[in-house]
């Protein structure tokens, strides 16, 4: 597994500002949504809790030919939930297009968002592509799988 800090996550290039969710937010979370969260992505909550990686950019499982994908930011849990940026928003707005079950914890700069399917097991990775009927995309096999799987952009450099 790969150590979250060479992700480099930042708001703007500094630190985030938001301390980690506490046992009580994520229970609750769970609780409303009817969801357990995986280990390893609460891991990367703690780790920290929103922002954008610098080591960002992911190939689709099996799909070399296809274009990479960027995370562009994280979403945050916490308390607040009406910041757009806040996990209980995302959730609660993109549950009916991704279904019960779903968890959009991420963004890239087009608005399309990376989900985890708790339907599988272990939970996969996916994406919704909005502006393509929103079509989903197997992006991992496992949340790590995404972690591990993250580069810099060899376009972007």
């Amino acid at each position: 597994m790969r150590n979250l800090s060479e992700l480099n996550i930042n708001k703007k290039g500094k630190p985030i500002g938001h301390p980690s969710p506490t046992n009580g937010t994520i229970r609750e979370f769970q609780s409303h949504f009817g969801v357990i969260l995986p280990e390893d992505y609460i891991e990367l909550l703690r780790h920290s809790n929103g922002g954008h990686p610098e080591v960002d950019s992911i190939q689709p499982i099996g799909r070399p030919e296809a274009a990479r994908w960027a995370v562009n930011r994280f979403y945050h849990l916490d308390d607040d939930k009406n910041s757009t940026a806040s996990l209980w928003a995302v959730t609660e707005n993109w549950r009916t297009i991704l279904g019960e079950k779903t968890i959009p914890f991420a963004t890239d700069g087009g608005g399309n968002q990376f989900f985890l399917d708790l339907k599988t097991s272990p939970p996969s990775v996916k994406l919704c592509v909005h502006d393509d009927k929103f079509s989903i995309v197997e992006i991992a096999p496992s949340f790590w799988a995404f972690i591990d799987a993250l580069s810099v952009d060899p376009d972007m450099i």
